[in-house]
């Protein structure tokens, strides 16, 4: 356990490395040029070498941009939480039915942008209201830099508009949680653990269906699970579903035991779901779509929830916004360290 913990630790290292190798890379690189600057400049007063150098200063200039504006880049990237596989929960908080729903149309917002970027999307728990809203829904999703598109979305959603069985507009509440997947969180599913069997599916769904051993269940034998699937015709794709639905209870569980040192994060992203405590109001009336914490405003709420560019806009101005302000706060970090040697120096 120790060896593994020590294996963990310095392969966590080598990725907090890696961030920072490509901005040493163009923090060297600005510093190699501006010294060619330095020394064109020193050229300008040698006159055989003065338009040659000028010339040299001209696309040392241009260079010397690109290089300044690669190092935010890479300031930005590296102060980004990395993660490539997440937990992401969406839960209704206060409004009732009307909050059920809107929590359904955030679950499913995220999932066709999920399916857009090829992540995977494997569904945990859900715990349905009626046919078009959800109590509470935990989704494993999970591909390269998965966090980064998801961070933002944690937080209280409000929504503003008219119900479908009102005249008055209403404000309801979801709750989005985002947690970056421990990396010891791991469910393997061994093929002598599994008591299978196959029976006569019931229900609808044809004769056919109906008269052969197309219906699986599947036990597992170490937890005592049980699950059971008959979408398909086939007994062997029934089993594959099955076995899909056995490893997100197991992985849930498992999730369970290990997200105990993440309960300040959820508390802290979930609030009370108080409609005061909102991140971002959805307003069905003025057609906008506002984002408090960075006082960012798209219109077009259809497009939201309906095309992943609609998400992309809003995901990409917030982004903006936030690296701006993590370039702000490093300025002031510099600044006042460097008021701070300013004034031990001078006493």
């Amino acid at each position: 356990a120790t060896l593994m913990r020590q294996v963990k630790h310095s392969q966590a290292s080598e990725r907090f490395l890696g961030k920072f190798t490509s901005l040493y890379s163009a923090y060297k690189d600005y510093c190699d040029t501006l010294n060619t600057i330095v020394e064109c400049h020193e050229l300008l007063k040698e006159p055989e070498m003065e338009e040659i150098a000028r010339e040299d200063i001209i696309t040392m200039d241009g260079k010397l941009q690109s290089s300044y504006s690669e190092i935010q880049t890479e300031i930005i990237d590296s102060l980004l939480p990395s993660g490539n596989e997440i937990f992401l929960e969406v839960r209704m908080a206060a409004g009732g039915v009307e909050s059920s729903m809107f929590a359904s149309e955030l679950l499913r917002t995220y999932e066709m942008v999920a399916v857009s970027r090829g992540f995977q999307w494997t569904m945990l728990e859900e715990d349905a209201r009626g046919d078009v809203g959800i109590a509470r829904a935990i989704v494993s999703v999970s591909g390269t830099d998965v966090l980064g598109m998801f961070q933002f979305e944690a937080g209280v959603h409000r929504v503003q508009r008219v119900p479908f069985n009102d005249t008055r507009t209403h404000t309801s509440t979801a709750v989005v949680i985002v947690t970056n997947k421990p990396e010891d969180v791991k469910v393997d599913i061994n093929e002598d653990d599994l008591e299978i069997s196959y029976m006569r599916a019931s229900g609808p769904g044809g004769q056919f269906v109906q008269r052969t051993m197309s219906k699986c269940r599947i036990v597992h034998k170490p937890t005592g699970i049980s699950v059971t699937n008959q979408t398909s015709r086939l007994a062997q794709d029934n089993k594959k579903e099955c076995i899909k639905k056995l490893f997100a209870i197991l992985l849930k569980q498992e999730l369970d035991e290990t997200l105990s040192d993440t309960e300040q994060t959820k508390k802290s992203q979930a609030k009370q779901g108080d409609r005061s405590d909102k991140i971002r109001t959805y307003n069905y009336k003025s057609g906008v779509i506002t984002d408090h914490r960075y006082k960012v405003e798209v219109a077009g709420i259809p497009d939201y929830f309906s095309d992943p560019e609609g998400f992309s806009e809003l995901h990409g101005k917030v982004s903006t916004v936030w690296q701006l302000q993590q370039l702000a706060q490093i300025a002031d970090q510099i600044s006042s360290e460097k008021s701070k040697k300013s004034g031990q120096t001078s006493s």
